[in-house]
């Protein structure tokens, strides 16, 4: 009952009394065309407000009197008043017709503008009413009624109640382990030669993805895509690193006696281009869960071996090379989350090395994704 009280005070003194929270949907729509008709015959003057004009101020300055009588006022509530005041100034002040639209929208939403200043939208359990870039939103939370100031975009909370846009969540910093299988799908069908075994607890992988594109089929369900950069380190285990032999086939690299290596490692760098379908449920207000999987392509943009090790003091040696890894490769990417922290996974079907110039290996990566767009 509040909130009923509190939008039609607002709505009245923005000039919209017939759109009134208690009446039904028909009713509201009836006398907004009424209103219409009346303001489309009428241009109001510079100096004398029409009888009509009159009336509606008159109506407004009472429901300003009775409020400051008979209800305490909050803060926001003042704030409501001067905004409602200062648009009735504005709306009068224009020497032009105003022209008022009244559209019924999917959802059992109505929505009404005046002008280009005034934008009011009514559901069952909400109002949100926009003057210029601001707004305010009046909805019921469970016995209670409760007022949110809003910006121009739609905001946080008015996405997850009424917001018709689809947002994805991909852009942003993922960091996890990488590592790599024998075959399709994690699948270790034959050993892994013993110069790539890996030390997987440092054997990092970081991305970095662009802030994503969304394309919403419903509020909740869509096509998410992004650009980003993959970073994958592969930590050797043994005391090896690789090379390319003179066949032109990936084979073990052994330091000389007595020299060991510190750290060995494989970094390669790609480009990465996943395309997601996420499925958001809600599960509180302006809050989600978010599901995803997809496909995700990759070109190479460089890769290097790097070794260190202690022989007349700290060494460290790098070399770029290419090591027959593939220029292209492809997979698919999973991920699942609340709102904007993630976990992720994803598997390429392609494999890291070209056909016959090294061990057939399949890469994958999981870690945690923290998304920037939310």
């Amino acid at each position: 009952m509040k909130r009923v009280l509190i939008s039609a005070f607002l709505i009245v003194s923005m000039l919209l009394p017939a759109l009134a929270q208690e009446k039904g949907k028909e009713q509201k729509l009836q006398e907004l065309e009424q209103l219409e008709q009346q303001v489309k015959q009428a241009t109001i003057p510079d100096t004398p407000v029409s009888a009509a004009g009159d009336t509606l101020v008159a109506e407004a300055e009472d429901l300003l009197v009775a409020a400051a009588e008979h209800t305490p006022v909050t803060t926001a509530e003042d704030t409501l008043v001067a905004a409602a005041e200062d648009t009735l100034a504005v709306i009068m002040a224009e020497d032009e017709e105003i022209a008022v639209v009244v559209s019924d929208d999917a959802d059992d939403t109505s929505t009404v503008r005046i002008g280009e200043i005034v934008t009011i939208k009514n559901t069952d359990d909400e109002t949100i009413i926009r003057i210029g870039r601001k707004g305010v939103r009046v909805y019921d939370e469970g016995d209670s009624t409760e007022i949110d100031f809003v910006d121009k975009e739609y905001g946080k909370k008015e996405r997850g109640r009424t917001g018709r846009h689809f947002y994805g969540h991909l852009g942003g910093i993922e960091i996890g382990y990488n590592n790599f299988s024998t075959a399709t799908w994690l699948k270790n069908d034959a050993p892994i030669a013993g110069y790539l075994d890996l030390n997987t607890s440092k054997s990092i992988n970081f991305n970095i993805v662009s802030p994503p594109a969304s394309m919403g089929f419903t509020r909740h369900f869509g096509l998410v895509t992004a650009l980003g950069i993959s970073f994958n380190n592969y930590r050797f285990e043994g005391n090896n690193s690789i090379t390319v032999d003179e066949g032109g086939i990936i084979s073990p690299l052994f330091p000389a006696d007595p020299v060991r290596y510190d750290k060995s490692k494989l970094a390669t760098i790609y480009g990465i281009l996943p395309v997601v379908l996420e499925v958001q449920i809600p599960v509180s207000r302006g809050s989600s869960i978010n599901l995803g999987a997809g496909v995700i392509g990759a070109v190479k943009l460089g890769s290097y071996t790097k070794v260190v090790h202690y022989n007349n003091g700290k060494q460290k040696e790098k070399n770029h090379e290419d090591f027959n890894l593939n220029m292209l490769r492809y997979g698919v990417t999973v991920r699942a989350g609340y709102e904007m922290v993630q976990v992720y996974g994803t598997c390429y079907l392609s494999p890291m090395f070209e056909k016959g110039k090294g061990p057939e290996l399949y890469p994958f990566e999981v870690g945690i994704a923290v998304t920037i767009n939310d």
